[in-house]
């Protein structure tokens, strides 16, 4: 009975530690957008300016870091034209302004500008151009495939999310690390608040076991986890910074971006906040290391501190990773969902973890009996956590992956849908291999557990009443009873004892192979739990913009110029072609061209015959719809210089409006890289 209510007032502990931590992660977001976005300036996009203008001032949706943003101006030969006195308005923390150079000459200008939210510290690079008309009024034109803008703030590809470069690898194995350490170390207080006090009141054989399994965790992995963890989050935020000087490495060093990250916005409060959780995590454990001899009581209550540190990481790493990149309204169901997963992976993967680790060395050394005996049982006690892991996880996954992919073709066209992809398999593999050592090695390792038990014991009982029978006594039975019967009886017991011996060793074999096979699955099975680990590395990696690392061109699309995109598709009425060249398809400044065939006739709209107006939305992320009017180019065609403000997925839309007065739209998917 005793047993039953501390089981359940366990259970109620981390049920309620579970609804506190969910309602102070709900709490705890505050009202901000994913990033720091461009929602106005001024000159504006794409202007056509009479006079040059003597500064540019942009307003974002966030607040942002004053030393971190900056913007540059260029013209169309990619010579900067600003001062360099770009800041942060002191009045307005969500405007920063620049000034220009006096008398621009007339030429396609493009501002190029890269931000760093207070906020969420997330680094969001874009652009826009204007335009200086000359004095006859006529405007000057880019040149097809020109690109003024790139690499105007260092090499634009260490900021795209999709690309696996150096500076990619190095925050995945950042953000790997600090999510495996965290499942592992906060999987093993679950271990050590519900499953070895569990298993040692239930079966009091136990206890020294369960003791020393306790003893190497503190000894052996408490602090060298703790000291990872930490070494990890210094590692993310040296990546933040990476991305901020453009994937420079040394530049990245500096004392002045790194100390600015990590006081400033809500990043540089979160990952404080992981930094003092594993110093007192740390600090708790250099006291278990030191003070051996401990009450029942206080060793309680440090297992149980160390359980609500290990659910404020969680909250830690939730708000200041990718579940916080969604918009406002989504933000506080995400961060929870995020954090739920979490939970999950410990319950599951950590609780893995800690078998492989920390519970199996500890029975090696033990007899096959005891071995068996320990594992039979504990293991139950800790599958009503993986099952509750394996739930939540089950039903957290998907609805995250909701809050990020905008589309189902984004699963196989976007890199963090692919990773989500080969997690949602290696998922799938971990599940059947825990339902097989559960549901099919478990029972039979029980019931060959008990068949060699019963044998041994009655070869034990049989050995045991042989030597404690005189030998007086049984050499006076077989004088003085003559009845052959009972001479045979004798006679025959050393045959039994012989069959059952043979019986007993043949039950130890057998239950030695299965023990084996079970300890051989649960060694190898948390190295599945380590890639679905890795996984959600990836996708923390790649879930900026949701970019793929490489994109088809559609069907019937050319390249007349390097990297341009170039296709044709109808309009929604199938009464016109419409056939769309972007040159040259890159992040920055870019040239629209549009021809319109009537698919009756096949005759081609003239400039008199249409008004085109291209309407540009980047896929990956809310910053709303641009539109660009295109003019008669004098080739039968309409074009214009427009701007695709970053790298990502784009639904480009061309509406027409005929002389007839209907409107008729046409839309292209394209991927544009950085």
């Amino acid at each position: 009975m005793t047993y039953f209510l501390r089981q359940t007032i366990r259970h109620r502990t981390l049920g309620l530690a579970l609804l506190c931590a969910i309602c102070l992660t709900l709490l705890l977001p505050v009202v901000a957008s994913a990033h720091a976005i461009l929602l106005k300036s001024n000159p504006a996009k794409d202007a056509i300016l009479p006079t040059p203008p003597t500064q540019v001032q942009m307003w974002f949706s966030e607040d942002l870091n004053p030393v971190l943003s900056t913007a540059q101006v260029v013209n169309a030969a990619k010579e900067r034209v600003d001062i360099n006195d770009t800041h942060v308005n002191p009045s307005d923390s969500k405007e920063m302004d620049l000034s220009l150079q006096a008398n621009l000459p007339p030429d396609v200008y493009v501002v190029v500008w890269r931000t760093d939210s207070a906020d969420d510290g997330h680094v969001l690079l874009g652009s826009f151009l204007f335009t200086v008309a000359r004095s006859d009024g006529s405007t000057p034109k880019l040149a097809d495939g020109a690109n003024p803008s790139q690499g105007v703030l260092g090499d634009s590809s260490a900021n795209d999310p999709g690309a696996f470069t150096a500076a990619t690898f190095f925050n995945l194995l950042a953000v790997t690390l600090v999510e495996l350490g965290a499942v592992f170390w906060v999987g093993a207080q679950l271990w050590l608040n519900f499953v070895l006090p569990g298993s040692s009141e239930k079966h009091a054989e136990e206890q020294a076991t369960n003791t020393r399994v306790e003893q190497r965790f503190v000894r052996r992995f408490s602090l060298p986890t703790l000291g990872v963890l930490l070494l990890a989050n210094l590692g993310v935020l040296y990546g933040q910074v990476l991305a901020l000087t453009g994937g420079n490495w040394l530049a990245a060093l500096s004392p002045q971006l790194l100390s600015e990250q990590a006081t400033s916005g809500r990043f540089g409060t979160y990952w404080l906040m992981r930094i003092v959780v594993l110093l007192l995590a740390a600090s708790v454990g250099i006291y278990m290391l030191r003070n051996t001899k401990r009450s029942p009581a206080l060793n309680h209550t440090l297992a149980l501190f160390n359980l609500f540190l290990g659910a404020l990481l969680f909250i830690a790493i939730t708000m200041s990773g990718h579940a916080a990149a969604v918009s406002a309204i989504l933000l506080p169901y995400s961060v929870v969902i995020d954090w739920l997963h979490l939970v999950a992976a410990a319950l599951w993967v950590g609780g893995m973890f800690s078998i492989l680790l920390i519970y199996l060395p500890v029975l090696k050394p033990l007899s096959l009996a005891e071995r068996t005996r320990s594992l039979l049982a504990t293991l139950p006690l800790y599958s009503p956590l993986a099952i509750a892991g394996i739930v939540i996880l089950s039903s957290t996954g998907p609805l995250s992956a909701a809050f990020h992919l905008t589309s189902v073709d984004q699963s196989i066209t976007t890199a963090y849908g692919r990773a989500l992809l080969v997690k949602v398999l290696l998922v799938g593999a971990l599940l059947v291999t825990s339902a097989y050592h559960v549901f099919w090695l478990r029972p039979r390792l029980k019931k060959e557990y008990l068949k060699y038990a019963y044998s041994n014991e009655r070869l034990q009982k049989m050995a045991a009443s042989i030597a404690n029978k005189p030998l007086t006594q049984i050499q006076a039975s077989i004088v003085n009873d003559a009845s052959e019967a009972s001479v045979q009886s004798e006679e025959s017991q050393p045959r039994t004892n012989k069959l059952l011996a043979r019986q007993v060793k043949l039950r130890e074999e057998r239950l030695s192979t299965r023990t084996t096979r079970l300890t051989q699955v649960l060694r190898w099975e948390p190295w599945l739990g380590m890639a679905v680990i890795v996984c959600v590395g990836l996708m923390n990696v790649f879930a900026g913009t949701l970019t793929p690392t490489s994109a088809a061109p559609p069907s019937g699309a050319t390249s007349p110029v390097a990297g341009a995109f170039h296709s044709t598709a109808q309009t929604d009425d199938g009464k016109y072609s419409v056939t769309i060249n972007i040159s040259p398809n890159r992040f920055g400044t870019n040239v629209f061209t549009v021809q319109l065939t009537n698919v009756k006739t096949g005759k081609t709209l003239g400039q008199n015959e249409a008004g085109v107006t291209v309407y540009t939305t980047i896929l990956d992320m809310d910053m709303g719809k641009d539109s660009l009017p295109l003019l008669p180019d004098g080739k039968g065609g309409f074009s214009g210089s427009g701007d695709l403000a970053m790298g990502g997925n784009w639904n480009i839309e061309v509406q027409f409006r005929t002389l007839d007065n209907l409107l008729h739209a046409a839309n292209f998917r394209i991927y544009t890289p950085f």
